[in-house]
């Protein structure tokens, strides 16, 4: 069910944006456990001859036949490492530069693996312009005394230089006509074509080394092979990867968002004590009223506080004489008689029954003579 629903929101999005470039890798999920889900990626690589996805690198035998061979270019590779997705470090991610000509990148690349651990890879590639330089040299050299196979450089070589057509085989074993640089200008066409490379690889020789750091560690950690036939890139590339999805429907996952929730609030604002609801009176009306909980404080006398200081006064019938009946001076542990002379209860409220703790009784004595719970001393005042 879940294939088909994505399946149907893909092809909906497709229809949707099928004037723009999508990008946009297919997936299956599956949801291991409440916590996490297995993913995997899909992407499609484009073998267009100027796609720019894949180059071709050579050719192998098969049976009485050659079969062309494509390596992934940059484009491709990046698309991959977004899927698994791999992330590189920064500050172990960079270039520098040994000398003038030369320059050397490193890159440092990680990534979630399908049972939840992590991989990590760091890889280099260094660019020495000294070097390149006699690379070019030798092969300009070779070209000249063996033959130009390729088609493109051959027909400019012939048009700047004097030489002669031969029959020859390029790299891959094929047969083709080759151009061979006559002795008188042999010297100039290896000098024009190291000058030529040379110029185009100073502007960008750093970038290069740094591009190709970070694809050898993308090849690295998805387990890319060098090369591949076009059959084989027609298939598409499936990356699986883990990625961390709580199932919200599952009781147990809402109640650990929940609590961890309420611990990220105290931790930045600090903790407070919840406020419990109490049933209401037996009044006539039902439901929940919010109060306080005396019992989860210490110390009880924080509460005076926010009372007057000689609470007698609320009582007092004029402003020069004490009420009618017992004293207010008597000692605080005194216990007061009901109408009956029998002992009050100490552990209920005498106005509205509630069951009231130690602390509070005693902290209504002191103050109003008779054991009240929170909500009744309130209306006391």
């Amino acid at each position: 069910m879940n294939n088909q629903n994505q399946s149907n929101s893909l092809a909906v999005i497709s229809e949707k944006y099928k004037n723009c470039n999508l990008l946009l890798p297919a997936s299956t999920e599956i949801q291991l456990n409440p916590f996490y889900k297995y993913t995997v990626m899909e992407v499609q690589a484009d073998i267009k001859e100027n796609s720019g996805d894949v180059f071709k690198v050579g050719s192998t035998k098969q049976g009485n036949s050659y079969v062309d061979l494509f390596s992934p270019a940059k484009p491709l590779l990046m698309k991959l490492a977004s899927a698994a997705g791999i992330q590189f470090d920064p500050n172990n991610t960079y270039g520098e530069y040994l000398t003038k000509n030369c320059y050397k990148a490193k890159a440092y690349g990680a990534m979630r693996m399908p049972d939840g651990t992590g991989k990590t890879h760091c890889d280099e590639k260094v660019i020495n312009l000294d070097d390149e330089e006699d690379r070019f040299r030798l092969e300009f050299m070779d070209k000249s005394l063996q033959g130009i196979n390729d088609e493109k450089q051959a027909q400019e070589a012939a048009k700047l230089f004097k030489g002669k057509w031969i029959d020859s085989q390029n790299k891959w074993g094929k047969p083709c006509k080759a151009y061979v640089i006559d002795d008188v200008d042999r010297q100039k066409y290896i000098d024009r074509g190291v000058l030529v490379n040379m110029t185009l690889l100073r502007k960008t020789f750093a970038e290069k080394a740094m591009t190709g750091a970070i694809l050898r560690v993308v090849r690295a950690l998805i387990g890319m092979k060098g090369q591949y036939t076009l059959d084989e890139l027609k298939k598409p590339f499936a990356i699986p990867r883990v990625t961390f999805s709580p199932d919200y429907s599952d009781p147990a996952v809402r109640a650990a968002m929940m609590e961890q929730g309420m611990s990220s609030v105290s931790n930045m604002f600090g903790s407070s004590h919840p406020m419990p609801a109490l049933t209401a009176p037996n009044d006539g009306i039902t439901g929940t009223i919010d109060t306080f909980n005396p019992e989860e404080f210490e110390d009880n006398a924080a509460f005076a506080s926010d009372y007057q200081e000689n609470p007698a006064e609320d009582f007092a019938t004029s402003e020069h004489e004490e009420p009618q009946g017992q004293s207010y001076q008597q000692s605080p542990n005194t216990p007061v008689n009901n109408k009956n002379n029998e002992a009050l209860d100490m552990s209920h409220c005498v106005m509205c029954g509630t069951n009231i703790s130690e602390k509070v009784a005693k902290f209504s004595m002191d103050k109003f003579k008779q054991p009240l719970c929170m909500n009744c001393q309130k209306e006391a005042l």
